[in-house]
């Protein structure tokens, strides 16, 4: 298995394609494939996780999110996140019309490569903590996946094309008891697939809104902003993040 990262490249892109490459992150940097692209990529195995939130070629899912909905406010994010890695994000943030969001595009043209036999998964690229997932999917829709197919792009596709289907991806006699449990009919609602409840992780299960085992006598220990969520940033961990930022050269 060969998973590699694209690059923004489309002939590089291509050319792992037709060598044989298990799959490629993140999206071609162009808007659409033509036929010949979509009848070659159709001929392959080659899966496809385009990473929406971060997709190439203009503004991105990350950036319409921040734009459209007020993520700052969101309380199952900000339940587990410092808001002093959210706030310089989301607070003031840019804007734009809808129809400059490349994002969209993006998620049209693999809703046509899906249709076509293309395996098509979610990949949050590591973006808002845990949401950007759900963003993932919200953006299949925008580009025309059913939210059934959206569902499966986050869980059996992106299983089998890891290799892990026969442990985790569906429900099925003898895989892991991995499960989060949802309020809400997301198969009618897409936008419904935040309102996760409870997880269950190889059989324990665990309340989303205090992240405590069901039925455990011991709580977890709280997180050093949880009784403050306005503090800022230590200087040292600021100095640190900076440090590393230049070193790896992180842009998002």
């Amino acid at each position: 298995m060969v998973v590699p990262e694209g690059g923004g490249k489309f002939q590089q892109n291509i050319s792992m394609l037709v060598d044989g490459h298990t799959g490629l992150e993140h999206s071609i940097p162009i808007a659409r494939g033509y036929s010949d692209l979509t009848q070659l990529w159709k001929a392959t195995e080659f899966g496809y996780t385009p990473t929406f939130v971060v997709a190439y070629g203009g503004m991105m899912g990350e950036e319409y999110f921040y734009d459209k909905t007020e993520v700052w406010k969101n309380e199952r994010l900000m339940r587990y996140t410092p808001s002093f890695l959210v706030d310089r994000r989301a607070i003031r943030r840019p804007t734009a019309p809808e129809n400059y969001y490349n994002h969209k595009e993006v998620a049209s043209y693999a809703k046509e490569l899906r249709d076509e036999g293309v395996r098509v998964m979610i990949g949050a690229h590591g973006q808002r903590e845990g949401l950007a997932a759900h963003w993932e999917m919200w953006i299949m829709a925008q580009g025309g996946f059913t939210p059934f197919e959206a569902i499966r792009g986050a869980t059996i596709d992106g299983a089998a094309h890891l290799g892990m289907d026969h442990d985790i991806g569906s429900i099925e006699v003898g895989k892991l008891a991995d499960m989060a449990i949802i309020e809400g009919d997301v198969l009618s609602d897409i936008r419904l697939s935040e309102y996760v409840t409870h997880t269950i992780i190889n059989g324990r299960v665990f309340e989303s809104a205090t992240m405590n085992e069901v039925g455990a006598k011991q709580k977890r220990a709280p997180f050093f902003f949880e009784n403050n969520n306005k503090l800022f940033m230590p200087e040292h961990t600021q100095q640190m993040i900076e440090a590393k930022s230049e070193r790896f050269h992180w842009v998002h």
